[in-house]
């Protein structure tokens, strides 16, 4: 699984992504987690399963989901209260419960 988490300049969601990995790790779970800026999602669409979404660009949900499904992409909101503790364990189990 291809997951790409986006937020508006990558940074604070590469710590997230970075949790989200060690995390992975512990369940053993197979995952590749990139973060970057939302201005680059267009550059991975052919890679990625999953596009996370950072709760700050909420107001742009349906914007980048329409530009994400039909490439064959789940497009899913962080939750605010995960993504201020950066818990990527809690992120991760919530993509994997979709994911199924």
């Amino acid at each position: 699984m291809y997951i790409l988490l986006v937020c508006g300049s990558g940074a604070s969601s590469g710590f997230l992504a970075q949790n989200m990995r060690k995390a992975a790790k512990k369940k053993g779970v197979e995952v590749t987690i990139k973060a970057v800026s939302d201005t680059q999602i267009e550059d991975y669409l052919k890679e990625i399963d999953i596009l996370l979404i950072g709760p700050h660009l909420k107001h742009r949900f349906a914007e980048i989901e329409s530009q994400v499904v039909p490439h064959g992409v789940i497009a899913m909101l962080v939750n605010q209260d995960s993504y201020a503790v950066l818990d990527g364990e809690a992120v991760l189990n919530e993509v994997l419960k979709y994911n199924k």
